[in-house]
């Protein structure tokens, strides 16, 4: 029973906490820094995982042996590096935090396609029908972000209009940035899912060697980095700490820790969950954890969102509902059917 609450404390606190911290980064002076996140997070998870994949019984410590091929790993870092990195510098292309936790769930759809195209899954007609949803919801929150959905939209004459006012390439180029990394992730969870059922579900290992093996691919980056960190020092503002007496840090580097741990916390939460739960409750769990995190991120920073906005998002949350529902529904059937066989 601890560790199931450790579990929804970890899960609410950390993911929520870490949407927080990384939007306060996202400020005029700091918003270049998302390739150095990206990479002190990948940094602190091997860290953290080192004492449990390393050998010390001998005079020099040595890797414990793999569980899973290590080529196995190789291909699961490339999709998981381009998921992590795509994901974190989209916000540079005018892309909202509700923008992007919108698009996180309409990424259901695309896991649903890897799945079936590359692991041969069947999915119910109630699990189709819910990607109907999603997907009409998405693309009403990203039309319509900004302003209401009014009646003269359909008339040619605004639609004329609209045709003559210039486009927004780089938002337009952040959704294809998010689609990208929306589709490598759901990728990755295909071919881990092949993975588990062929090697077993060794998740902690994969997480390690997916994070450890990861990080010598920022070496093809490291001016950016260098850069970036160079920013971040830069940055002049403070903020008060009161541990006794008020202590003025660094703005920025505080909230950069803060991400960092409130990030492994999140992944910690999610998998401990995932071990004690069953499918349904982890992902109503999660999907509440991401419409927490919209409105903290609408109400705490001010990110504007039409009421046409929250009526698409309205449509994702429920499409990834009906989704969960759908999945769940088999599986309890299949139980029922093998308890009266024996």
């Amino acid at each position: 029973m601890w560790n199931l609450l450790k579990a929804f404390f970890l899960v609410f606190g950390g993911c929520c906490s870490n949407v927080i911290t990384f939007e306060a980064l996202m400020d005029n002076r700091t918003s270049s820094i998302n390739n150095l996140i990206t990479f002190c997070q990948f940094l602190f998870v091997t860290c953290q995982g080192l004492p449990s994949f390393i050998d010390f019984r001998r005079p020099f410590p040595y890797f414990k042996p793999l569980k899973t091929p290590l080529h196995v790993y190789i291909v699961s870092v490339f999709l998981f590096y381009i998921s992590s990195t795509t994901n974190n510098n989209v916000f540079k292309y005018n892309i909202s935090i509700p923008i992007h936790i919108v698009f996180r769930c309409f990424g259901t759809v695309i896991t649903m396609f890897t799945c079936w195209l590359f692991n041969g899954r069947k999915y119910t007609r109630t699990q189709i029908s819910s990607t109907l949803f999603l997907t009409i919801g998405a693309i009403i929150a990203s039309l319509y972000k900004d302003s209401d959905f009014r009646y003269q939209d359909l008339t040619l004459e605004t639609l004329k209009i609209r045709n003559d006012q210039p486009v927004d390439s780089t938002f337009i180029f952040g959704i294809c940035v998010l689609v990208l990394s929306s589709f490598t992730s759901s990728l990755l969870s295909a071919y881990n899912e092949r993975t588990y059922q062929k090697y077993g579900k060794h998740w902690k290992e994969n997480i390690f060697y997916s994070h450890l093996l990861s990080l010598p691919l920022f070496l093809f980056n490291q001016k950016q980095l260098i850069y970036e960190y160079r920013v971040m020092r830069n940055s002049e503002k403070k903020m008060c700490l009161n541990v006794g007496r008020k202590v003025k840090v660094p703005q920025a580097e505080t909230f950069l820790f803060f991400n960092v741990l409130t990030q492994y916390f999140c992944v910690k939460g999610v998998n401990i969950l995932a071990s004690k739960t069953n499918a349904l409750t982890l992902s109503i769990t999660l999907l509440l954890r991401k419409f927490i995190s919209l409105l903290l991120s609408v109400q705490v920073f001010g990110n504007g969102l039409s009421y046409t906005g929250y009526f698409g998002v309205s449509l994702v949350f429920l499409g990834a509902l009906i989704y969960s529902l759908g999945s769940i529904r088999p599986r309890l059937r299949d139980k029922k059917a093998l308890g009266k066989g024996q």
